[in-house]
């Protein structure tokens, strides 16, 4: 899996160019089940067609799947917020829409009926849903298999001056996150302070992971890396999710049952 986070924001289709740019600097090549994921917003003033192409070329060139970040469309004579999964081919597996648009996005975008998708990896079951939709309990309720991975294409701006707050606040809800879920939860963001003409976003890249063997392990964030790889094991999801339920504490199924 690699995750992102770029320190260069053009908004338009050379975001794309700048993630593959660094991509080839580390000499990635993926596999079929791997995956790239972007951050929000990596196609924001890009049209639908151009965003799905830039998509499917990057998943073709690293021969992986791409979680592609987000970008604005229009969809029922509505602004949405919208992104793409797209397999190794470039074919496109599913589209997820964000429920929650977050500050200024709400001046002109409506959120979706349901917070993001649900799809698969190979056997692996994956969920993505986008930046604000990761702290809405809602999001989490009626899901139509349990999720392994989780993925977040994030664009984290913050309202305080510095982005140590955030920071904290996503760290805290990732980690508990991954424990309820059982799920890894891998977040993709822009570095900190791309943005700060309007709100700085506040570099919050990272994995936690659902049951580490050391503390230190909970989460691995990408500090001032723009790219990451990481190694993930599906397995540690799926044990811990049976040891909850032996104790009697499955608390992700718990949650779906509610009405």
């Amino acid at each position: 899996m690699v995750l992102t986070q770029p320190s260069v924001r053009a908004r338009d289709a050379s975001d794309f160019d700048y993630v593959a740019t660094l991509l080839r600097k580390r000499r990635f090549r993926g596999q079929s089940e791997d995956v790239i994921v972007l951050p929000e917003l990596i196609g924001e003033n890009s049209a639908t067609a151009d965003y799905l192409a830039r998509c499917a070329a990057m998943a073709q060139e690293f021969g992986c799947h791409v979680i592609g970040g987000s970008h604005f469309t229009e969809a029922g004579g509505r602004m949405i917020n919208q992104g793409a999964v797209v397999d190794a081919r470039g074919a496109v597996v599913t589209l997820y829409q964000k429920a929650n648009p977050y500050g200024l996005e709400r001046e002109f975008s409506t959120g979706s009926d349901r917070a993001g998708a649900s799809f698969k990896i190979g056997e692996v079951e994956c969920f993505v849903l986008v930046c604000a939709d990761f702290w809405h309990v809602d999001a989490y309720r009626g899901l139509p298999a349990q999720p392994e991975i989780i993925f977040v294409p994030a664009f984290s701006v913050s309202r305080k001056s510095t982005p140590d707050l955030a920071r904290a606040r996503w760290r805290h809800a990732m980690i508990a996150r991954a424990f309820e879920q059982a799920a890894y939860i891998a977040v993709s963001d822009w570095a900190y302070p791309v943005g700060k003409e309007i709100r700085p976003s506040s570099g919050v890249a990272g994995l936690a992971h659902p049951d580490p063997a050391r503390t230190q392990d909970l989460l691995r964030s990408l500090g001032k890396s723009e790219v990451r790889v990481f190694e993930i094991d599906p397995e540690a999801g799926r044990l811990l999710r049976e040891d909850q339920k032996s104790r009697g504490f499955e608390i992700a199924r718990m949650r779906q049952e509610q009405p």
